[in-house]
Parts: C-alpha cells; structure tokens; sequence
C-alpha cells in the first residue's frame, strides 16, 4: 500500500540541469530488484554501486562527493536512458517519508517542497498520481519478495541475480 501526502500541484519538469540535480543525492534508497536491473544492464556488481549492508529489504546507492554514483558531469542520470533508473528515483517529485512494517507494508511518500521544477512543464493529470501509485505498489513488491526470500535462507548472490 502507498500514502501519499500531497499539497496540490498543478504542473512540475525535472529542471536537473538548472538545479544541478540537487535531488540526486548519495545514499537513495533502491530495492533487491534495481540492483539486479542496474547490475544486468550495466554489467557492474552489486557492490560497486551500492552499499549491501540490508535495512529491512532495502539498500542505498553508493556516491561520489556526495551525489548519486550515477550522476554525469552534466548532471544527468546516466542509467536513465537504459530504463533501470531506481524505482524510487522515478517517483520523484514525492521522496521517501517512511515505511511502516505491520499485516501490510505501506510506503509513505511525500512531496518534494522545494523542487525547483514546480510550476514549470505539463499539466499533472490524473494519470501522474496513477503512475506514482504503480511504482510505489512495485516498490513495496519488491522489498516483499526480498524479505521473503532471505527467510527462505537464499543468499544476496541468488537474490541479485
């Protein structure tokens, strides 16, 4: 399940190049399931890009001066374009604000004050909130799985692919 606590907004772009990808940070948090989409594509370990120390099903990105391993010089994503760009990463403008671990897991999101893409491109529609509710239910998947695995007694190896 996904909550989402949202003041309205009506439009939002990613404006990375203008901000710098100040969203982009070290220590993102990704799932079992990105680190084995990004180690298939890109061919890296596991452990080149992201930290393995488990924190109820869930892991973090690795970083260089602070930001994201996978930012460019130019501040894009390297990975974005391969289509492995972290499930939480893709559900920007909304950032993690919490998982509560009861009968159910519910990812709590909200959204991102101080982006400086609000008010700027498309017009949100309905299909948006849609959209982050699809990748936020993946995302609560996968730490599920993981979880369920590792109580099988599978091994991060097996798990990662």
């Amino acid at each position: 399940m996904v909550l989402i606590y949202s003041e309205p907004f009506e439009r939002w772009k990613c404006t990375y190049k203008e901000c710098g990808a100040q969203c982009c940070t070290e220590g993102q948090k990704v799932t079992a399931g990105d680190i084995r989409r990004i180690k298939d594509v890109t061919g890296k370990r596991p452990e080149e890009f992201a930290d393995l120390n488990e924190d109820k099903g869930l892991f973090r990105l690795k970083g260089v001066d602070g930001r994201c391993i996978f930012i460019g010089e130019d501040s894009s994503c390297t990975i974005h374009k391969t289509g492995v760009k972290p499930l939480f990463c893709r559900m920007y403008p909304f950032k993690f604000d919490g998982i509560i671990y009861a009968d159910e897991i519910i990812l709590k999101l909200r959204v991102v004050k101080n982006c400086p893409g609000f008010g700027k491109g498309d017009e949100i529609g309905d299909d948006f909130q849609i959209c982050i509710e699809e990748l936020g239910n993946k995302f609560v998947k996968e730490i599920k799985d993981y979880l369920r695995a590792k109580s099988e007694g599978k091994s991060n190896d097996a798990i990662f692919g």
